[in-house]
Formats: structure tokens, C-alpha cells, sequence
């Protein structure tokens, strides 16, 4: 793990289906992770090596910055636009290097920004060229040509957001149940912004938060409840390289007790078979023992290479029966479609609010790549708490 390539999970299997030059992008850019992460190189495709723009304007390189974790190094190379944006928005494709090279910081993306002061820093869809009468039909068209994404779209035409573009909900049905990604579109119907515009006077730390907070409550937390500093760790129970960064907290806990709060946000990935049962069996656990939730953690990552789709359930329920849970409850916290929804709901905010690894951290709003052994996010907190 010292060059910083395994920190995050495989991507999954689903890209070996990919066009040719769509795997060889990808494979360039290992640091994304989910079922989303072929829906970015798909469009990213397009944006080929262009030739040097002019220099980045100093707010809009802030702003990317912002949005970006603090890795060493870091590199903003700007290219041309492979393709046309709706009247008076303007667009950069940015090339984000880190020395030395970390899987976590390295990217291409694109800076976008709208007439009114929106920005977006991502990687649209261009979908006006799919198969389809509607755009509807085209972004489901899309979403299945590409990463075999079964997918409807909602189009929300009786307002428009501030930058003039119309809000989608893209509900995908996966084997978990239902996953709605927020996204908003140009009124042609030939571009979809996967997330949001946000603007460029704003706090992109402190509006980062506010999306995640109705959320935060029911995660699994430990740490001061009124800390000042809060690191939030997206997290998948079956994903290898979660597994390895599973104590990368402790220490800071251990060093800041009054002073750091932890929470754990699920994050399990539609590729891994057994994550989404799993997170369901840990919620169950922080219900009845929270302090106990932490246990249940170790000893799922301590098995994970022993445990199936087939075994889990077992697994779980004995762990929950030796601990002396009420087992009623268990049966009806393992099988509540509130719980489920709340993951579900949780997994579409996170992929539609930049966050498209496992493990990932925000800390203070701020995204942190964890270092070699987790050691930035220890760096970080320092730096935070010496102010």
C-alpha cells in the first residue's frame, strides 16, 4: 500500500464489459470505485488529452480545491471541452494530479460554471446523442448501454433551479432494493449533471455537511457528542480495503477523547453480494448495544475473507445470540424496511454528493485522503486541533 494504489477498493466487475477505450480509462483512473464510477468514464471518455487552456481563474481554482481532498502535490492541469454546454455555461476539463501519485487524489474531471455563479466539478453525461424519443427514455438508455444500469428517470419540469436546469431522480433497482441518484439537466435534454450545482460564494465544506446531517443521527457514532472536530468514514463491511483501514480512527480517538467524534456511514457497494445484509445485521446491533456495534465491526472485518452471501446470515444471528440480544427484536430490526430504506436512502445521497470510494473521509466537511496506514487523516486532525 505505500504507493497509495490499494487504499480503496477493486472497481467492479461489471467495467470488464466496458467499451475497449472506456477500460482503458478506466483503468488510468483507479480511485473510482461504485456502480457510478463507469457512468463517469463513460462521459469522460470524451474528454480526450485536449490542448492547455488558459489559467484557471483564482476563484474557480479555490473552489476546486475545496472540493478536492488535500493531497500533497496536488496539480490542476486544465484541458479543452469535448463537448458543448448549454448557452452561457463555460467548462474546463481538469486533470488532478497528486506528487507523489495516490490513487485517492488523482483524477479527470470536469469544472463547470453556470450563467448565475453555479459550479459543479464532476463528470456530466452527455446522453443527447442515445437512443429515444424522451429524455427519459434516453438516460435509461444510456445508464444501461453503459454500465447495464436498470434505471428510470423522473424529470421534474415545473421548476428549475437557480442555474435554470431541470431536477432528475435516477432510481436504480438493484438486488438490495431501489437507489435514487440526484441529479439536475439542461432543458434540451442532452446533458445530465449527475449531483448538484453549488455556488461558488458558498462554504463547500459547511453545504458538504448539511446534505449528510439528516443522516448522521442513526449512524453508529462514538466520541464527543460536542466535538470540534468530526470525522465521517464511508464504509463498506465486505469491501477488502475497508477492512485494512478499519482502525485507521482508533489512535486519533485514542489521542483526542473529548475532542474528535467518529461516525461510521454505510456505504455497501451493489458489487459485494453479502455488504448490504450486513450493514442491516450492524444497525440491528447499534439498536439494542451501541457500544457493542463496535465489536460486531471487528469481527466482521476479522472473517470477511471466511464470510459469503450464503454464511452471513448465520454469522450475524450467532453473533447477536452469543452477546445476548433480544432476539425478537433482532428478527424484526433485520427485516425492517425502514432500516433498509435509510441505508438505501443513504447510498444514493452519498454517490449523488462526490463520494464514490469505500473506505472515504470527510473530516469537518473537508474530504481527506488517509494516507499510507491512515496517517494524513491523523496529520489533519493535528493540524485542526493546533489552531
Amino acid at each position: 500500500m505505500a504507493d497509495g494504489k490499494s487504499a480503496i477498493c477493486n472497481l467492479p466487475s461489471a467495467i470488464r464489459n466496458a467499451p475497449a477505450a472506456l477500460r482503458r480509462f478506466a483503468e488510468r483512473m483507479k480511485r473510482v470505485l461504485s456502480f457510478i464510477a463507469i457512468a463517469l468514464f463513460a462521459t469522460a471518455a470524451f474528454a480526450a488529452d485536449g490542448a492547455a487552456t488558459t489559467p484557471l481563474d483564482a476563484r474557480v481554482e479555490k473552489a476546486i480545491r475545496d472540493s478536492l481532498p488535500p493531497c500533497p502535490g496536488l496539480k490542476l492541469t486544465p484541458g479543452e471541452m469535448p463537448y458543448k454546454l448549454p448557452t452561457g455555461f463555460s467548462g474546463t476539463v481538469i486533470r488532478v494530479e497528486s506528487s507523489p501519485s495516490r490513487a485517492a487524489c488523482d483524477a479527470q474531471l470536469i469544472s463547470i460554471i453556470s450563467p448565475t455563479g453555479g459550479f459543479y466539478l464532476g463528470v456530466p453525461w452527455y446522453f443527447g446523442d442515445e437512443e429515444g424519443t424522451t429524455p427519459e427514455e434516453k438516460l435509461k438508455n444510456f445508464a444501461y448501454r453503459n454500465m447495464r444500469m436498470l434505471t428510470t428517470a423522473v424529470i421534474d419540469r415545473t421548476s428549475r433551479t437557480l442555474d435554470g436546469l431541470f431536477r432528475v431522480a435516477l432510481t436504480e433497482t438493484t438486488d438490495a432494493g431501489k437507489v435514487v441518484l440526484d441529479g439536475e439537466m439542461d432543458q434540451a435534454g442532452t446533458i445530465f449533471f449527475f449531483g448538484h450545482f453549488r455556488r461558488m460564494n458558498s462554504d463547500m465544506r459547511v453545504e458538504r455537511l448539511k446534505v449528510f446531517e439528516p443522516l448522521l443521527p442513526s449512524s453508529p457514532t462514538k466520541g464527543a457528542k460536542d466535538a470540534q472536530v468530526t470525522v465521517i468514514e464511508f464504509s463498506d463491511f465486505e469491501c477488502p480495503s475497508c477492512q485494512r483501514a478499519s482502525g485507521y480512527v482508533d489512535p486519533i480517538l485514542a489521542k483526542y477523547p473529548s475532542q474528535v467524534r467518529y461516525i461510521r456511514f454505510d456505504l455497501p457497494l451493489s458489487g459485494h453480494p453479502w455488504a448490504f445484509s450486513a450493514a442491516v445485521a450492524g444497525r440491528a446491533v447499534y439498536r439494542q448495544k451501541p457500544e457493542l456495534f463496535w465489536e460486531f465491526k471487528k469481527q466482521v472485518y476479522t472473517n470477511q475473507d471466511k464470510l459469503s452471501a450464503f454464511t452471513f446470515d448465520d454469522f450475524a444471528r450467532g453473533f447477536a445470540e452469543s452477546h445476548e440480544l433480544d432476539m425478537k427484536r433482532w428478527d424484526a430490526d433485520v427485516s425492517s424496511d425502514a432500516i433498509r430504506a435509510e441505508l438505501l436512502k443513504g447510498v444514493g445521497l452519498a454517490f449523488s454528493n462526490d463520494i464514490r470510494a469505500t473506505p472515504s473521509y470527510i473530516i469537518n466537511g473537508a474530504f481527506v485522503d488517509a494516507g499510507d496506514g491512515g496517517k494524513a487523516l491523523m496529520e489533519y486532525v493535528d493540524k485542526l486541533l493546533a489552531k
